[in-house]
């Protein structure tokens, strides 16, 4: 094939899949198993909080945490430890 043959083949592949998916029922789009998305948010979550940690932008990284506490908890995940004002660092 040449390079002209696959630009063209490729060009009516993705029409061929922007089609199919405008006709497609947004229905079969959602989520069958609300767990398996949670594991993806809290994956997406904690990934973007590690992000936020390095480059120091702290407010952010705040948000994240709190985001996170609220999935492990749909979850039935326990909580992160939270050390007491007792407990030595």
């Amino acid at each position: 094939m040449t390079d002209k043959e696959i630009k063209k083949l490729a060009e009516k592949i993705a029409d061929a899949l922007i089609t199919r998916g405008l006709e497609s029922q947004v229905s079969e789009w959602e989520v069958e198993n609300n767990i398996d998305h949670l594991v993806g948010e809290l994956a997406r979550c904690m990934t973007l909080q590690n992000a936020y940690l390095e480059r120091e932008e702290f407010e952010k990284c705040a948000l994240m945490k709190m985001r996170i506490q609220e999935i492990k908890q749909k979850l039935g995940m326990p909580p992160d430890d939270i050390p007491d004002e007792n407990d030595e660092i």
